[in-house]
């Protein structure tokens, strides 16, 4: 029986992709693109994939991606950051990509992709790991105990630096 509710829970799979999940997960992602970047998606999720510093997780549902995520060990930190914040986020990897087909929203999907940057972080023995988003500032706290590190502008565009710092055991 499936449910009627557009939110309801559903089953699906995260992998971290290779070279060769690339060019599927690429035809079912980019409806949700925007035309004129579509190349320059393709680009980093083959970089991704094949890069041993970065990781690019894909997630299938019913043979479809339906989400990614990717994650880089050292990304340059905001422009307008202050001296601290910059040799905090050289220690730490950056989550540089997270998206969720529209009709796949609010089922946990993203909650899990998220997940496997703490797990990537943790694998690489890097303490921590940073986002800067837009619109989901709140939901990184409120769900991952991201920690407020400031306001930056990309492209007009006011946007949040956050970071989580993981407690690394010997």
């Amino acid at each position: 029986m499936t449910s009627s509710n557009p939110q309801a829970q559903i089953h699906f799979q995260i992998i971290e992709a290779r070279p060769e999940d690339v060019k599927r997960a690429f035809q079912d992602l980019k409806k949700d693109m925007n035309p004129e970047f579509v190349h320059v998606f393709l680009d980093k999720m083959q970089r991704y994939s094949t890069k041993p510093d970065r990781a690019l997780f894909l997630t299938s549902h019913q043979g479809s991606c339906i989400a990614f995520a990717t994650v880089i060990n050292h990304a340059p930190a905001p422009k307008d950051s202050d001296d601290t914040l910059v040799q905090l986020l050289q220690k730490y990897a950056c989550g540089t990509g997270l998206m969720v087909l529209p009709e796949y929203r609010h089922r946990g999907v993203a909650v899990k992709l998220v997940e496997q940057w703490d797990i990537w972080a943790l694998k690489n023995n890097i303490p921590g790991i940073w986002v800067v988003t837009h619109q989901m500032s709140d939901w990184y706290q409120k769900h991952f105990n991201y920690t407020l590190q400031g306001r930056t502008m990309r492209k007009g565009v006011e946007k949040t630096s956050l970071t989580k710092t993981y407690r690394m055991g010997k």
